[in-house]
C-alpha cells in the first residue's frame, strides 16, 4: 500500500461506515484546498500513517461536507479528530509545534 493511499478522503456519505464504524483508531483531518497550514499538515499525517500502521488516517474537505462539519462542530481548520475504538474523541484545530523540537508542524 502506497503512502498516499494512508490518506484516504472521505466525505459526508462514506463518513459514518468508514470512520464511526471503524474497528480501529480512526484520525480525522478536516482541511480546505486553499489552506496553508493544512498542506502543511500533510507530511506529518503521512509521518502518523507510518509510524502508527494500525491507525486510519482520512482527510474530510470541510468546503463539500458542511453538514457534517456543522454536525461534528468543526469551526476551523485544519481540524484534527481522533476516534478510538470505544469512540473516545479528542480533537485540535489550528497548528501546534512538535514537542521534540519545537519545529512547527501545521
Amino acid at each position: 500500500m502506497s503512502r498516499a493511499e494512508h490518506l484516504v478522503e472521505v466525505n459526508e456519505g462514506d463518513f459514518e461506515k468508514e470512520v464511526m464504524k471503524s474497528g480501529i483508531p480512526v484520525l480525522v483531518d478536516f482541511f480546505t484546498p486553499p489552506c496553508a497550514p493544512c498542506k502543511a499538515l500533510v507530511p506529518v499525517l503521512e509521518r502518523t500513517a507510518r509510524k502508527y500502521p494500525n491507525v486510519k488516517v482520512f482527510k474530510v474537505n470541510a468546503w463539500n461536507n458542511q453538514s457534517l462539519c456543522a454536525r461534528l462542530k468543526i469551526v476551523g481548520v485544519p481540524a484534527l479528530l481522533f476516534l478510538s475504538p470505544d469512540k473516545t474523541f479528542s480533537e485540535s484545530t489550528g497548528s501546534t509545534t512538535r514537542p521534540n523540537d519545537g519545529s512547527k508542524t501545521a
